[in-house]
């Protein structure tokens, strides 16, 4: 992608994009695209890096809350997936200094802001009670860094981009349109709920959003759980094993009811929304790690064009 310039960044706002689909032109594709792209944008933050991560998240959810100021949670979601990036990248700025984790968290929330095109966030209003104050040079500076940290790449494929094709291929039907809605509403408050957890950003997007629609199908819809659980398994590009510590982390956070595993369940109750047995007999090829070379082939191979015509489930 070619670096654009500050003025068409900054005042142009030619990155906008809709989160739940974050390609220009929809590919023939589209889970194709998305697991290709979500190599490049499935954070790892390491150890060193998790005090910083949860300094700048506790910064984003509090400005998030702010009830006279408060930013919209897409805004909010996508500015710490913009840190989680940053982050795995190695990118510790100003190491030790105690107003990094701030200024890092600043930036993403103005880039994420931009990228929304909502209404401009004042920098002087969610600092007003903090010990540290950046001006807008500052923070434009940081701005800079991170995306070039992120190699421009603004357009993040995170969870909420997976949503709308686990839905279409690989729920049951009958799909009343209003079931989709409360499955879908659910999943997107546990992921908003989920991310600040530093664990999180251990799991690639399609990871978590599966974790999170089947936690938010336990809770609305049980008679068509056993079906969609499944459904999802099947997917090539799904790791069981990794869908299970998703879904465990999910629960201790969000207090999700029913999500677990436990010696007494049953594959055919909402308790074993990620059983282990479950997952692992619904489809042996389920167990690869997700964005491997070979997954995407054949998630190529086997979810070829739009949601509604996967093969998958």
């Amino acid at each position: 992608m070619d670096m654009p310039g500050e003025d068409e960044y900054v005042y142009g706002y030619e990155y906008e994009f809709d989160l739940e689909n974050p390609f220009t032109s929809p590919a023939d594709e589209p889970i194709a695209s998305l697991l290709d792209a979500e190599a490049h944008h499935a954070p790892s933050v390491s150890a060193a890096a998790s005090a910083v991560r949860r300094d700048a998240a506790r910064f984003i959810s509090k400005v998030r809350y702010d009830g006279e100021l408060a930013v919209h949670p897409r805004v909010a979601y996508l500015a710490l997936n913009y840190v989680d990036r940053f982050l795995s990248k190695g990118q510790l700025p100003f190491e030790r200094k105690p107003w990094a984790p701030r200024l890092l968290a600043i930036s993403c929330l103005s880039i994420a802001a931009k990228m929304q095109r909502v209404d401009a966030i004042s920098m002087d209003y969610i600092q007003r009670d903090e010990e540290f104050m950046f001006d807008a040079v500052t923070i434009r500076r940081m701005e800079r860094v991170v995306l070039g940290a992120l190699e421009w790449r603004a357009r993040s494929v995170t969870p909420l981009a997976f949503l709308g094709f686990f839905l279409s291929a690989c729920f049951p039907p009958p799909r009343h349109p209003a079931l989709l809605d409360a499955v879908k509403e659910r999943a997107v408050d546990l992921l908003l709920r989920a991310q600040p957890e530093v664990k999180m950003a251990e799991f690639s997007p399609s990871v978590v959003a599966a974790s999170a629609l089947l936690a938010a199908a336990g809770e609305i819809t049980v008679a068509h759980l056993p079906a969609f659980q499944a459904a999802v398994a099947a997917c090539p590009f799904v790791n069981s094993e990794k869908l299970r510590e998703c879904g465990e982390v999910m629960a201790a956070v969000c207090g999700v009811v029913g999500v677990g595993v436990g010696p007494a369940a049953s594959a055919e109750t909402p308790v074993t929304v990620l059983g282990h047995g479950h997952y692992r007999s619904a489809s042996s090829e389920s167990d690869r790690t997700v964005g491997s070379a070979a997954n995407v082939a054949d998630a190529k191979k086997r979810c070829m064009g739009p949601p509604s015509q996967s093969q998958c489930g």
